[in-house]
């Protein structure tokens, strides 16, 4: 078994430090082997928002991967950055996080997208060749692995191109997303052979909140089933908010009883 944590839209430049230290405490409590975070680690993409994303990553007692989110990209009122190095900043503060990162082990295949479009601030793109990245990836991967993907924006947020679906087809078991600021956790049904899991996660720990506490979800992964804990803050602390339960069957991943 591996537990995977999975965090999103940190926003350094608008967190509640308070909310930050019990994230970290959290975490380090739960002993995640891995760290996974979906994108917007700054508010706008400024070197000090960085510099204070790339502290907090160094903190964390396990390893972590990342991907950007829109929020991470060189801002608008920056546009020579913004139309021809829009990642600069998040591929230089954030040395080792390339923008398609992978993290394997022999049970977990994780696999980052970037599914951010420069030109378009709050919408995002799944593309074929994010497709044929996976599939180049999943070729090696164990038969045994889970296989993971994790980009920043849901299906919800109008995402061009390709359907999740396809990321199901292509037997992949779980999905990771963000950009929200919204806990949801649901099946994908590709077809009756082939599903996956849906994983948005809300805020972390920045003071954007929606209609969500600051959270994150603590996952544990087995070839076989799959157990989905969201944690929200309480005002003092992170606590089990709800708990969802998958197990599969051949490639069909269903609800547990």
């Amino acid at each position: 078994m591996r537990i995977l944590a999975h965090l999103s839209d940190l926003h350094f430049g608008r967190t509640d430090e308070r909310v930050v230290e019990a994230l970290l405490e959290d975490l380090s409590r739960h002993r995640p082997d891995v760290v996974i975070v979906s994108g917007d680690l700054t508010q706008r993409a400024r070197t000090h928002q960085f510099a204070a994303a790339r502290a907090f990553l160094d903190r964390l007692d396990a390893p972590s991967v990342v991907v950007p989110g829109n929020h991470d990209l060189a801002p608008f009122f920056n546009p020579i950055h913004r139309l021809f190095r829009p990642r600069s900043k998040f591929e230089k503060h954030l040395p080792g996080h390339e923008t398609w990162p992978i993290w394997r082990d022999d049970q977990v295949v994780a696999i980052g997208l970037d599914s951010t479009r420069h030109l378009r601030w709050t919408s995002g793109k799944l593309r074929a060749s994010h497709l044929d990245h996976v599939d180049a990836v999943l070729a090696d991967a164990s038969a045994e692995a889970v296989r993971v993907v994790f980009l920043h924006h849901p299906p919800a947020t109008a995402l061009a191109g390709h359907p999740f679906e396809a990321l199901a087809e292509r037997g992949v078991d779980l999905v990771l997303t963000g950009h929200v600021h919204k806990a949801h956790v649901e099946l994908i049904v590709a077809s009756h052979h082939r599903s996956c899991v849906l994983v948005q996660a809300s805020t972390a720990c920045s003071t954007r909140l929606r209609e969500d506490a600051n959270g994150y979800a603590l996952i544990s992964v087995e070839p076989a089933a799959m157990t989905v804990e969201t944690r929200g803050w309480s005002g003092e602390r992170f606590h089990a908010t709800h708990r969802h339960g998958f197990h599969r069957t051949g490639s069909q991943w269903r609800h547990a009883t």
